[in-house]
């Protein structure tokens, strides 16, 4: 089967963390895939060929580009412009939103598209029956499922200096709770000579934390990288995910981390004390709390036994959100 998977990028959400993956499953399963998105939002990791169009591409000039590639199936994670591109060349396509998502650009003819979808993949986010009127009868709620990979202690990427790994990765804004995390690991790295924190993301707090690192002496045990990294390549040589959060965010890297079999640290915001059972698969600890959050890495940093406990039971998560079932409403013709 020849496949185009459009990954879009809204301010509230974006389809690449599902996007790429399904692409690449496609790909391992033996189809033709090409993963396309916007322009200069593609990463450059996936080992699939990606094709990128502007903010101005027309419907046609989309409809054109599925045509030259003889396209059999277009699957969509948030892009209804590259759905209407496929109807208008007749080719069958799955959209992907999550629940009541806000466009950055309202599209007035969204229902009439998405009544020509073969399927509509909604990812609950409430409890409510779903608007069949705005999704259409070929609509399915389905659970955000969880991008794991398999954790290995081997070819550990360049940004890891140490032999053992620290991870944390969302916005860095103060929501974000990173200004806690490295106050703390600040004591933590002089204990702890040997580990290493490597933080992911942008925004505006990455100045200041890039001077504290600075001040602090702690340039040789940290490292912040851009948004746009391999975050599951990092995942794969972690050894202690850490989510900071003051608010609920960072939930979907948490899930991924956990259903990659770490242990993990987070504070107690809504979202994350649904995923983590304190003590049980991960711990948890008070939002903004300084100490308690370096007692916590503390604790796991020293005691392996206690890490590879917490991450057994972390990766049952992959049980409660399995990724199959999500893929198997993109394979599936109607």
């Amino acid at each position: 089967m020849k496949y185009v998977v459009y990954v879009a990028n809204h301010k509230e959400f974006s389809g690449l963390r599902l996007g790429v993956r399904l692409a690449q499953n496609l790909a391992w399963n033996g189809n033709d895939v090409i993963l396309a998105g916007p322009k200069g939002k593609l990463p450059d990791y996936t080992g699939l060929k990606t094709v990128e169009f502007a903010a101005t591409a027309t419907t046609k000039k989309m409809a054109e580009f599925l045509k030259k590639e003889e396209t059999e199936k277009v699957l969509s994670l948030a892009s209804l412009p590259i759905c209407e591109a496929a109807a208008a060349s007749k080719i069958p396509f799955v959209y992907c939103e999550p629940e009541n998502l806000k466009e950055d650009k309202a599209v007035k003819n969204k229902k009439t598209i998405l009544k020509k979808a073969k399927k509509v993949v909604v990812l609950a986010k409430t409890g409510k029956a779903l608007d069949k009127k705005l999704y259409g009868a070929n609509a399915v709620r389905v659970t955000g499922p969880a991008v794991w990979v398999e954790h290995f202690g081997h070819a550990r990427p360049t940004c890891f200096k140490k032999e053992n790994n620290i991870l944390a990765a969302g916005k860095l804004t103060k929501t974000g709770g990173f200004d806690v995390l490295i106050k703390a690991w600040a004591k933590l790295a002089v204990l702890h000579p040997s580990w290493h924190l490597t933080i992911v993301g942008d925004g505006p707090s990455k100045t200041s934390l890039k001077k504290f690192i600075e001040k602090n002496n702690l340039s040789a045990s940290t490292e912040i990288m851009p948004a746009g990294c391999d975050l599951y390549g990092l995942i794969r040589n972690t050894d202690i995910y850490v989510n900071s959060a003051r608010e609920a965010e960072g939930l979907n890297e948490l899930l991924d981390a956990m259903a990659s079999k770490l242990p993990v640290v987070a504070t107690n915001v809504k979202g994350a004390d649904e995923l983590v059972q304190d003590r049980v698969n991960g711990l948890l600890v008070n939002a903004g709390d300084e100490e308690s959050l370096q007692a916590a890495l503390d604790e796991l940093m020293v005691n392996w036994g206690h890490r590879v406990g917490l991450a057994v039971e972390a990766a049952r998560l992959k049980e409660r959100y399995p990724f199959e079932v999500f893929m198997a409403f993109f394979e599936q013709d109607s």
